[in-house]
């Protein structure tokens, strides 16, 4: 995963500096998957893009508005764990889309989560790979979150306002 990292640090190079301050920890881990293993771990996660919209999920501990996703199985890649959990927290089957390069995601973002003692988790980082997903059907959520559709021009916090910039920047309008 670290190749995949640096790929996207040579094509989104305004990123690059601070991405690779944060996750250079990884750049010799074999399995970055593990959810016990810190500082941190890769996480996956869906930008499900239509008719200038995009797919959100209500976090049910944080109560704000995220693209869905989650952790990455063991064995299993990050854009097939992005399908996964779009489709578990939101019934919605997706593919990956023709307009970007799913060989590297369309944004890595890292994240604090803070300690859990319900789970006994410590406070650790979520690196997480975002893919650009296009729904096909809905189906049923296995593990259902509030989901809405979202203007893209409404996609207003950080992360989702710069995975809208890159979107547009494909030629998409």
């Amino acid at each position: 995963m670290w190749e995949v990292i640096l790929q996207y640090c040579l094509k989104y190079p305004n990123e690059a500096e601070s991405l690779l301050e944060k996750t250079g920890f990884l750049q010799n881990i074999e399995n970055p998957f593990p959810r016990n293993l810190l500082p941190g771990h890769i996480t996956a996660s869906g930008i499900v893009i239509r008719h200038q919209e995009m797919l959100l999920i209500k976090h049910r501990y944080i109560k704000e508005w995220f693209q869905p996703g989650g952790h990455v199985d063991p064995s299993e890649d990050p854009l097939v764990a992005a399908i996964r959990e779009v489709a578990e927290e939101t019934g919605w089957e997706t593919i990956p889309s023709a307009k970007h390069d799913q060989t590297i995601p369309i944004d890595i973002d890292v994240h604090l989560i803070p300690a859990n003692p319900i789970k006994n988790e410590p406070e650790h980082l979520h690196i997480d790979f975002a893919y650009l997903l296009e729904p096909i059907r809905l189906g049923v959520a296995s593990d259902p979150e509030a989901i809405q559709w979202a203007q893209l021009a409404d996609c207003t916090a950080p992360r989702l306002a710069r995975c809208v910039h890159k979107y547009w920047g494909l030629g998409s309008s």
